[in-house]
């Protein structure tokens, strides 16, 4: 009984974390300073097709699901198939939060970033929730681990590359269709350094608190 309370609480956190994560996203890419890189390209596919924002966030995620179970095959664990739950959930997110963002008013260039910035921060606490959740693997984050299993190489050598070749494809998606760059600004490059960073930061926070806490109890 204690486990099955446990497991569910573990799922519960890892989904409102994803949600979480939607609200993020939405405020980084309606700064109009630029979505983040892992957004960019179903962003602007969003720009000028009838799909909206959070329907092709969840098309890519169900992608990198499936580019997984390709990649792996029968090396693909089963619980992972979990993660199929992940893009609508957060697709639904993004279209939830944004209409609700995009009242706010920006009277500034400093105002559009610091939403950019509080839009990292979210994203970036959601994702050391999921990561303390421990249940199974965002899309983005699978895909890339599956790649790099693959090709044998560092992930997170994997992980910029990923990112980079996803922003290149939004930029030539973008000038072909658009006719200009749109989605890809410094919002794209300030989130892309924020978020990694912050996470770094509270995880060693959180490892600190942990030693401290152990040494407590063993004196």
């Amino acid at each position: 009984m204690i486990q099955l309370y446990t497991t569910f609480k573990a799922y519960s956190v890892f989904l409102v974390s994803i949600f979480l994560m939607g609200l993020g996203i939405s405020l980084v890419t309606l700064a109009y300073l630029g979505t983040t890189a892992i957004t960019s390209t179903p962003y602007v596919l969003s720009l000028f097709t009838p799909l909206s924002f959070g329907m092709y966030t969840m098309l890519f995620n169900t992608m990198y699901v499936l580019i997984q179970i390709l990649l792996l095959k029968g090396d693909f664990p089963k619980i992972q198939y979990l993660q199929l739950l992940v893009g609508p959930v957060l697709g639904y997110s993004i279209d939830f939060w944004s209409p609700y963002i995009s009242l706010i008013e920006k009277p500034n260039y400093f105002f559009q970033l610091a939403i950019v910035l509080v839009g990292c921060v979210i994203i970036a606490i959601s994702i050391v929730i999921q990561l303390r959740a421990n249940v199974v693997n965002n899309p983005a984050e699978g895909v890339v681990k599956a790649i790099a299993l693959k090709v044998n190489k560092n992930f997170g050598t994997v992980k910029v590359c990923f990112d980079v070749s996803l922003v290149v494809i939004a930029v030539l998606i973008s000038v072909v269709a658009l006719g200009s760059i749109s989605g890809i600004r410094e919002g794209t490059v300030i989130s892309a350094v924020i978020i990694g960073l912050f996470v770094k930061w509270t995880q060693n926070l959180s490892i600190r608190n942990s030693k401290k806490r152990t040494s407590v109890h063993y004196q």
